[in-house]
């Protein structure tokens, strides 16, 4: 992570994902005419809003 110059409190972080969802996002993402940042942003805003925790467990 990295501090962003464009704001106070605020971090821009990077993640590397499988092509085919990093392709679905970018896709939804134009639907809405959003950049894919701001898309990201928005729906992990709306999950972290609501509460819902993830199960999460090792591949076997």
């Amino acid at each position: 992570m990295a501090t962003n110059p464009i704001g106070k409190n605020t971090k821009t972080i990077g993640i590397n994902m499988q092509k085919d969802m990093a392709d679905e996002l970018e896709k939804r993402a134009n639907s809405m005419h959003l950049s894919t940042s701001k898309y990201c942003k928005v729906i992990l805003t709306e999950w972290l809003s609501s509460g819902k925790k993830l199960t999460l467990q090792e591949k076997q």
